[in-house]
Formats: structure tokens, C-alpha cells, sequence
């Protein structure tokens, strides 16, 4: 009931509205900051390749971008519930612009090296971590409850167009006229997204983060532990957060070997490579785009099992099938459905979460995905490796994604019920219609 309460009274504060003008300024600065984000992606590590030619090393460089995200998140997600959201956005893409135009110079200056890229790399993810939960944490203060999944479909798709779509190829071609003009770029989107942060109407966002605000009297320590028991104690979220640990899990068994996969199992090379992946990012466009229609379709909570069922099918259906024109279609068709699937259930998390304890909710999810991938990827090829000597190594290659596909459809089977009465008792506004 305390739940149903809090939700209630967000629900029906009157600086909600449905996606106008300050939603638009609010994506266009997510739209600037993934495309720095997708242009550093390709950019840092490449960097790091023409200062050293040792894998370990550069390999260094690349753990030291996503170590925050394990480290960091939850403290992250105590910060966000504490101050204005609207500044700390601010705050964190100021710090990456000045990170990147330092970079700049610095490579100009041919003083590059391994620890100042792997601190440079630390730095930049910890303010991205910090920006990203914020911004998951700020979408609900901006549309109803009811418009959640659109808006996020909307801000899931910008992040894949600006990110896989342009920012990877963009920060390629850049690499090609100088190694310092990728981060040039960084700095640029940077600003523009800065710019955009700032024209919002601040007393819109600012009345909605200080709201929210947890009492200042409550120690850090307190804070997180409120954020854990806030998951533990609510039935749905609890679920979604086992739904998370063996989804997340049995995907990243394939992550670890995809590459591997691709190449000794499917015959491709890097253009190949490059080509599935664009077209698993054209679908995941698609996915943004379609969810709020799907959700709207089907009866309230039924979205999320529906997708796994189509997920768990279409690994099944390559892990048993594994040719080109398979994966094509599978990783094109998957990536449309985890964009649906992570749409809505994000959608239903922001609206049955006070709105207080919002941001360190959202950072408990992070923690637990990053720290499961982790496992999942390791367990993942000692999967492949102990397979290859019974079936070969084309073949083991594949195993992970016949075990992606029954984990799908097992929690699909054993959830499907469950979660239905969940969102049902939890999230009465999930059965208002999108656009009603």
C-alpha cells in the first residue's frame, strides 16, 4: 500500500506532461552525449593500441571504462536521489568535455600513455555512469506515467542511432584524419549537450529533483541500504531484478564468443562482422519505436513475457541453425524485442518506484546486470572451451545461444503468471492507454 500511495501522488504532480518541449531538450541532450559516448567507444581504445602493442595493456585501458559501472553505480544512484538531477547532468557532461578537450592536447603534446588513458577512461565512464542514472531517474518527472514507455523507446533509440549507428562509424572515419580529432568531436557533443540540459525549464526539473530529494540527516551507508530493501521488500521489483540476474546472465554467455562465433562458426570476416551488428542496431531502433505500441495492444504486464518467449524461440532457433542468413535475421529480430522488453519493464520500475528512493533503484538493477554479465561472460567460455573437444569448435560456439534460448523460455513459462498479478497490483497505471 505504501507503494500505491507514493505512486498515486507523483502520478498527479502538475509539472508532468506528455513529450513537449522540455522531453525534446531533455533528448536532444541524451542524443549529444551518446554520440560522444559511441565516438569514445571506438576512439579510446584505438588510442590506446598506437601507444602500446600490448594486448594486456590496451585490454587495461578498456577495463578501466567499464569498471565504474560495477564499482560506482549504487553510489551514483544515492547521489542522484540527493541533489537536483537537472545539475548533476550538467555537472557530469562539463567534467567529460573538459576530460576530452584535455585529451586533446595532450595528444598533440605526444605525452600519451597507458595509466593516463586507463585514468582518463575511469573518469569519463564514472561521470557517464553518473549522467545515465540521473537521466533514468529524471524521464518520469517529465511525461505521465502512462507515456513512460514512449518516452523511453524514444531515448533507448536515440542512444542506438547516436551510439552503434553514427557515433562508432563517425569516431572511424575521424581516427582516419588524426587520432586527437575523435575527441575534438567528444568535446563538441558535449557542449551541445550541456546547452540543451541548460535550456530545459529549470524550475520544471529542479522542483521535481528536489522533491524527490532523500533527507540530508541519513548517512550514505543508510541511503543504499534503503535503495537494497526498497527492491527486497516490493514483490515486483524483486522479480524483475531475478528476471534481470538470469536474463543478463545467460545472454552474456554468448558475449565472451561472439566474435569467435562469427568468425569459426559462421565463416565472416570484420566486414561481416560489422554488417550483423548494423543490422542488429537497425532493429533495436525499430524495438524503441515499436514498444509503447505493443504495450498498448496487449493486456497490462503481458508485454515482458511476450518478449521473452519470442527471444528464447529465436536463439533456439539459431543455436540449432547457425548460418549467415539465420543470425541475420535472429540478431535483427532479438535486438527489436530486448529494446521492447528492457522499454517496458523500465517503464514499470519508474512507476511503481517512489519516486525518492527512484535513483538508487535504478542503480541496485545496474550493479546486478553489470556484475552478472561479468560471470556470465567468463562462465561463458569455459562453456566453449570445455564443449570444443566433444563436438568441435564450430559447434560449441553455439551452445551458448541454445542455452540463452531455454533460459528465455523457462523464466518466460515461470514468471508469466506471476508477473501479470504483479504489475496488476502494483501498477494500476500501466492499464491507461498510451496517448489516452
Amino acid at each position: 500500500m505504501q507503494f500505491r500511495i507514493r505512486r498515486t501522488v507523483r502520478r498527479d504532480r502538475p509539472f508532468k506532461m506528455a513529450l513537449g518541449a522540455s522531453f525534446w531538450r531533455f533528448w536532444a541532450a541524451s542524443l549529444a552525449s551518446n554520440l560522444s559516448d559511441g565516438m569514445a567507444m571506438i576512439a579510446l581504445p584505438w588510442l590506446a593500441a598506437t601507444v602500446t602493442d600490448e594486448p594486456l595493456l590496451v585490454g587495461l585501458v578498456a577495463a578501466c571504462g567499464r569498471l565504474p559501472w560495477l564499482l560506482l553505480a549504487m553510489p551514483a544512484g544515492v547521489l542522484v536521489d540527493r541533489v537536483s538531477k537537472l545539475s548533476l547532468m550538467t555537472l557530469a557532461n562539463t567534467v567529460r568535455c573538459v576530460l576530452w578537450a584535455s585529451l586533446c592536447l595532450i595528444i598533440l603534446a605526444e605525452q600519451a600513455s597507458v595509466p593516463l588513458l586507463a585514468g582518463f577512461a575511469f573518469l569519463a565512464t564514472t561521470m557517464e555512469v553518473v549522467y545515465d542514472i540521473a537521466t533514468e531517474t529524471t524521464t518520469n518527472a517529465l511525461v505521465h506515467g502512462n507515456d513512460l514507455e514512449r518516452a523511453n523507446g524514444h531515448l533507448r533509440t536515440a542512444a542506438l542511432v547516436a551510439q552503434e549507428i553514427a557515433g562508432r562509424p563517425l569516431g572511424g572515419l575521424l581516427l582516419r584524419v588524426g587520432t586527437f580529432l575523435p575527441f575534438v568531436f567528444n568535446a563538441i557533443a558535449m557542449i551541445i549537450s550541456v546547452a540543451a540540459l541548460l535550456m530545459l525549464r529549470k524550475h520544471q526539473m529542479e522542483s521535481a529533483a528536489d522533491s524527490t530529494t532523500h533527507g540530508s540527516e541519513a548517512s550514505a551507508r543508510e541511503s543504499l541500504r534503503l535503495g537494497l530493501s526498497t527492491v527486497w521488500r516490493n514483490p515486483l521489483l524483486r522479480l524483475m531484478l531475478l528476471m534481470s540476474l538470469i536474463i543478463n546472465g545467460s545472454f552474456s554467455l554468448a558475449l565472451s564468443t561472439q566474435v569467435l562465433f562469427m568468425q569459426d562458426t559462421l565463416g565472416l570476416g570484420s566486414v561481416g562482422f560489422g554488417v550483423i551488428m548494423a543490422i542488429a542496431a537497425l532493429g533495436g531502433v525499430v524495438g524503441g519505436q515499436m514498444a509503447a505500441y505493443l504495450k498498448a495492444k496487449l493486456p497490462n504486464g503481458q508485454l515482458p513475457p511476450v518478449c521473452l518467449f519470442a527471444m528464447g524461440a529465436s536463439y533456439l532457433l539459431l543455436g540449432l541453425f547457425p548460418t549467415v542468413a539465420v543470425t541475420a535475421v535472429v540478431y535483427c529480430f532479438v535486438s527489436a524485442i530486448i529494446v521492447t522488453y528492457s522499454v517496458s519493464l523500465y517503464a514499470i520500475r519508474q512507476r511503481v518506484t517512489a519516486a525518492n528512493v527512484l535513483g538508487r533503484v535504478n542503480s541496485v538493477m545496474r550493479t546486478a546486470a553489470w556484475g552478472v554479465t561479468a560471470v556470465g561472460m567468463f562462465a561463458g567460455g569455459l562453456l566453449v572451451d570445455a564443449l570444443t573437444p566433444w563436438i568441435g569448435v564450430a559447434d560449441a560456439l553455439a551452445v551458448p545461444y541454445v542455452v540463452i534460448g531455454a533460459s528465455c523460455l523457462a523464466t518466460a513459462a515461470a514468471i508469466t503468471q506471476r508477473f501479470a498479478v504483479l504489475v496488476r497490483d502494483f501498477d494500476p497505471a500501466g492499464r491507461v492507454q498510451s496517448g489516452d
